[in-house]
């Protein structure tokens, strides 16, 4: 089967020229390049970056092409494949002819779901063995079944969530970016905070180090709220201190796009996260949502589902603390993982653009924190199959709520987001009260112990 260059070549720049990223057609388009922690790209194996699109998950598979060409290794041995544009079968030939032939290399296949029978040929592919595969996608459902198809294929630990950046990276991408900051104000607190680190657990905050650079961290934490961690915000607000139409736009888009591609119903889409926007942090049920939604509650729980497989919400179950587990009956609460996506969400249901959107913030920052809190803490854990969400992170409520708690080491942690007024409650577990500005002995601010969370093994 013929392969058409014109169609190969200008997906592959570094295969005729040094200084190739000029003419690569996605980093043309990236003003700024936002870096992410490097991952483990194992030989001879496959590796599978899974999260929402405009991610930066393609940004990033450029980023490591230009590693391995640093590292030594030659540029035509390298393959990118974007594809949407591609049958199974003229990826073959590809691959047999562009790699096979010249005794190996890496094969990078972008949003890999797209092209039909996918699963089949990347079988193909690592039996022959002699190259390294690193495929992305964003098809939840799809994606997923790549991995459970494919044991002992070298898949196993080579497994990623690819996530927005967190605010921990996005103020080191700021660092790195603070020449090119328009917001003067956002400028000097980088360069105030430029050269101080800080890394630990969720369960052992140590802040103290942080405490003089309170008043500067905080207001960078206050511009993440606005962007949630997306490049194409970030990109937004460094050139025009504001977040686009287009970008909420996009991101709508692209949530609706993931539900229609696994044959789902946008409308219902849109009613059942309607609901979960005028929920807020408050507890639920599939039930009660269905009834209001006029729904059944198989169906709501089926989008839902879906939605958090597509990196856009995570459920968090109650904690039965004596029993170690869930209590999967009761009320469970919907946490965004980005706070761009619910400001999206409101602009898309109500209209308007950026003052709307600042406005929806500030009315709700107690709440989007809650939840920033949530998916931080998640992201430290978080491990494809091995250690997933609900192995370790829920919550607790009897007479009062505690907002997250995380099961670690056959022990609970719980944490408490008080972003307003500070109130306390007796828990069967040991608390830490994140709070905006106030410090204590089981009170911390919650910018500062955001700004030390590192993403785990699994999280890119």
């Amino acid at each position: 089967m013929a392969v058409k260059l014109s169609m190969l070549i200008p997906q592959n720049p570094w295969w005729k020229k040094e200084y190739w990223e000029k003419d690569d057609h996605d980093l043309r388009k990236v003003d700024y390049y936002l870096e992410r922690k490097d991952i483990d790209i194992q030989e001879g194996k496959l590796t599978v970056m899974r999260g929402i699109r405009r991610s930066g998950k393609t940004v990033d598979l450029k980023r490591i092409i230009g590693k391995l060409i640093e590292s030594g290794v030659e540029n035509k041995k390298i393959l990118y494949l974007s594809c949407d544009r591609f049958t199974r079968g003229e990826v073959r030939n590809i691959v047999s002819d562009f790699i096979i032939k010249r005794g190996g290399g890496y094969l990078l296949l972008d949003e890999v779901m797209y092209m039909e029978g996918w699963n089949l040929l990347l079988k193909e592919l690592m039996e022959r063995g002699n190259f390294t595969v690193i495929a992305t996608g964003s098809n939840p459902v799809q994606i997923k079944d790549l991995v459970e198809r494919l044991p002992g294929r070298g898949v196993e630990g080579n497994e990623y969530y690819f996530n927005p950046l967190s605010f921990r990276e996005f103020v080191l991408a700021l660092v790195r970016l603070k020449d090119k900051i328009c917001d003067k104000n956002l400028a000097k607190a980088v360069e105030a905070i430029k050269s101080i680190d800080a890394q630990f657990s969720p369960i052992a905050p140590q802040i103290e180090d942080l405490f003089p650079y309170y008043e500067e961290i905080e207001r960078v934490f206050y511009i993440y709220l606005f962007t949630g961690g997306f490049p194409d915000a970030i990109s937004d607000y460094l050139k025009t201190q504001k977040i686009s139409e287009e970008t909420y736009e996009m991101l709508m888009r692209v949530i609706l796009g993931t539900t229609a591609k696994d044959k789902k119903s946008e409308e219902i889409s849109r009613v059942i996260m309607e609901k979960a926007l005028s929920l807020g942090p408050g507890r639920t049920d599939f039930i009660s949502i269905g009834r209001d939604v006029d729904l059944h509650h198989n169906t709501v729980r089926d989008y839902l589902g879906l939605l958090e497989n597509s990196r856009v919400i995570y459920i968090l179950y109650p904690w039965d603390i004596g029993k170690k587990r869930h209590s999967i009956r009761k009320q469970k609460k919907i946490v965004f993982q980005s706070a761009l996506i619910p400001a999206a969400l409101n602009i898309y249901l109500r209209g308007g653009g950026w003052e709307e959107a600042q406005d929806f913030v500030e009315k709700n920052i107690e709440w989007l924190v809650e939840d920033v809190i949530a998916s931080h803490i998640i992201w430290t854990e978080e491990r494809p199959v091995m250690r997933e969400k609900h192995s370790f992170a829920g919550f607790f409520y009897n007479a009062r709520e505690c907002d997250f708690v995380m099961l670690k080491d056959n022990s609970f942690y719980g944490f408490e987001s008080k972003y307003g007024k500070l109130e306390r409650a007796k828990y069967p577990f040991k608390t830490l009260y994140l709070t905006k500005d106030l410090m204590d002995e089981d009170a911390q601010p919650t910018s500062l112990f955001l700004f030390g969370l590192e993403k785990g093994l699994g999280c890119i």
